[in-house]
């Protein structure tokens, strides 16, 4: 009775742990470094030179659950829904010759060990993205969170499609009075169009 006991006992805790390691939460890492994969580069008009790896910005995330994709012409623009800001420990760190490398993972919200997220790297050159002068982001990279003792970590460097070269490059981000201007020039040419 006593080793029946003893028996379920163990297979109780053995099906608790198993359980708790397959709901762990996921986690990746913000890291291109350990990949010496595609770095983050300044583009035209922006306050480096053309090509070259960016310095002293800082790379940031956005996330969403599942495979996602973001589709943006400019470069520039500030991902919306699904995609969330990433915020807390490795959601942010500094750029150096365009390569990056949190020292600690990023723990991503809602995620399992071993379930997919898309994630959009930002890099900016102010407090924050969606205020800064000089910024940029990558396309949705989709990959597989990993559980927090996972090694190597799931770097987002090993995650970016393509050969080593350029992931993304930092461009200025226009006044808003430029895109005022803009507005008022194709007001202007649909009037004159009319009256024709």
């Amino acid at each position: 009775m006593k080793r029946k006991l003893v028996a379920l006992l163990v297979g109780v805790v053995a099906s608790a742990a198993s359980i708790a390691e397959s709901n762990a939460q996921g986690y990746i890492m913000l890291d291109n470094y350990a990949s010496s994969g595609q770095i983050i580069a300044y583009g035209a008009g922006s306050n480096g030179t053309v090509g070259t790896g960016v310095s002293g910005y800082t790379v940031g995330l956005y996330y969403a659950l599942g495979s996602q994709t973001f589709s943006d012409g400019t470069g520039i623009a500030v991902p919306g829904a699904p995609f969330t800001l990433g915020a807390g420990n490795g959601s942010t760190t500094p750029l150096t010759s365009g390569y990056f490398s949190a020292t600690d993972p990023f723990g991503v919200p809602g995620s399992s060990a071993g379930g997919t997220v898309s994630i959009i790297v930002v890099a900016y050159s102010g407090a924050d993205y969606a205020t800064s002068a000089y910024r940029g982001h990558s396309a949705a990279i989709t990959m597989t969170a990993l559980a927090n003792t996972a090694n190597p970590p799931a770097a987002i460097g090993y995650a970016v499609p393509g050969p080593t070269g350029v992931m993304f490059s930092v461009l200025p981000v226009p006044e808003p009075s430029t895109f005022a201007l803009a507005g008022l020039g194709a007001a202007a040419l649909l009037i004159f169009r009319r009256k024709k």
